[in-house]
């Protein structure tokens, strides 16, 4: 039988945080819903594309922010297809919600061959259900959706099929993860809005995602050492476990009124300890580590042409990212390792770059194929060394009850 540990603590007061629903949106095969964006950049003077017309064009609508990892990193393959495309009846326009001021200075950067729909009111993310980004949407010459899928999914011979008037049979991946809110139980119009609310309920599965906001964060389908992980602050390598940690994986969700986000970390931490009887606590020790310097840093690793917002993307032996540090990049690099990377080169600058290796098992690497990867393609050296490193150390709860006890008692 499930069980669910739930905390609440109702008020009368205006709505603090609105409940999230799962957005739904038109499926292939519907007809797709108006084109309404605020104004087209890149496109014909004063155009304003709808689907009269446009009808009898394949038509590639590609949905985008400048801080998304993906989206960056599927650029050049969408590219591609537009200019073998050009003299056909295809149209590609890449729609965001964020304004021209942040994405012209952009795609003075990073260039994208398409129509830029500027959708500042999130009329068509909302209209075409898109609760991640990237997020591709084809439709067909007779104003049909075709297919909706991930950009580097979408490939020349699907675009010639649907000009010859075929159906095209797609294996649809969505191996690249969107970031999707949590939801938390839904409050029917008689019930009061919580003005605190903690969770902790068994997982129905899938992959793990979270969101943090102001005052409140979801974990969902994550193990006690990810929460735990995520409350402290530090990456899983660093944590040191000497208890007996449950199975199984849970959904964590946290709704507070407008405090810090530490205060939030600090509630689910006094959460984990009263559920799962486990408890962190913070050491130093000396240990091996592998030190990242810089070197004779190249043109790949490029100052971010982002000016909002940021993203970390890995996966299949490549890490994409926008608008990072190398400090964020020596935490990936622990991840990869699966050994804590200090961060020597002394750089605070943020970057746009990717690096990509070839993956010894999922999600891990040689550090010897690794090490040269990061000099050749982003000018980086990587070596192993002596550190004293930050871990947090794990223990039953009543260990330290009893130890605290203990001390007394001396």
């Amino acid at each position: 039988m499930k069980t669910t540990w739930t905390l609440l603590i109702a008020a009368t007061c205006a709505q603090l945080i609105s409940s999230a629903r799962e957005a739904t949106g038109p499926q292939p095969g519907d007809a797709p819903p108006p084109l309404g964006l605020e104004s087209i950049l890149q496109g014909p003077g004063g155009a304003q594309p709808d689907w009269t017309a446009l009808k009898g064009k394949v038509v590639v609508l590609e949905f985008w922010a400048t801080w998304c990892g993906p989206c960056v990193a599927a650029m050049p393959h969408l590219n591609e297809l537009a200019d073998k495309f050009k003299d056909q009846p295809v149209k590609f326009i890449a729609i965001t919600d964020q304004e021209e001021k942040v994405v012209v200075p952009f795609l003075r950067k990073k260039p994208i061959q398409a129509w830029i729909g500027l959708d500042t009111d999130k009329s068509m993310f909302k209209a075409y259900g898109v609760t991640g980004i990237p997020h591709t949407v084809v439709v067909d010459q007779d104003g049909r959706i075709a297919v909706i899928t991930h950009p580097t999914s979408l490939t020349e011979e699907h675009l010639t099929d649907l000009l010859a008037g075929k159906t095209i049979a797609f294996a649809q991946r969505r191996s690249e993860r969107p970031s999707t809110p949590g939801l938390a139980p839904a409050v029917s119009r008689t019930e009061r809005e919580a003005l605190f609310q903690l969770i902790i309920r068994p997982s129905e599965g899938g992959s793990i995602r979270s969101t943090w906001g102001r005052g409140s964060l979801a974990l969902l389908s994550a193990t006690v050492l990810d929460v735990l992980s995520s409350s402290f602050s530090i990456n899983p390598t660093r944590i040191v476990n000497s208890s007996a940690l449950p199975e199984g994986r849970f959904d964590f969700i946290v709704k507070a009124p407008d405090t810090e986000n530490e205060n939030v970390k600090t509630w689910l931490q006094h959460a984990v300890e009263a559920t799962f009887g486990v408890v962190g606590r913070p050491e130093t020790r000396e240990m091996d580590a592998f030190v990242l310097k810089a070197g004779q840093l190249t043109e790949n690793l490029a100052p971010t042409a982002s000016l909002q917002g940021s993203s970390i993307n890995t996966g299949g032996g490549s890490l994409n990212c926008v608008n990072q540090t190398l400090s964020s990049l020596a935490r990936c690099l622990e991840d990869i390792l699966g050994k804590p990377v200090i961060n020597e080169t002394g750089s605070t600058n943020c970057y746009d770059f990717q690096l990509l290796w070839n993956e010894k098992s999922p999600g891990q690497a040689d550090p010897v194929d690794l090490t040269r990867a990061l000099h050749e393609q982003l000018g980086l050296e990587l070596a192993p060394a002596k550190r004293a490193v930050e871990v947090l150390v794990l223990a039953a709860a009543n260990r330290r009850a009893a130890q605290s006890e203990n001390q007394v008692t001396k």
